[in-house]
């Protein structure tokens, strides 16, 4: 029988997953840009995982505005 600590853990498995597959999938692109050198991968994948944090980042940016005009909105 599986709990809901069970499935949490395996959704955050499976979001780890994800997220590791996309920070692989952009240092790889960025490895690509730079003339396919050896020795910079560490580089590679910081900078990876810094454009996506930074760009879900944004993504939540837009939504925290909206719900803050909705409650600073005067009723009608």
């Amino acid at each position: 029988m599986k709990t809901n600590a069970n499935a949490n853990e395996n959704y955050r498995e499976i979001t780890e997953a994800a997220l590791r597959q996309k920070i692989q999938e952009r240092a790889y692109h960025i490895w690509l840009a730079n003339g396919c050198g050896h020795g910079d991968h560490e580089r590679h994948w910081l900078q990876a995982e810094r454009e996506l944090m930074e760009a879900t980042k944004q993504e939540e940016k837009p939504q925290s505005d909206v719900r803050q005009r909705k409650k600073t909105a005067k009723p009608n």
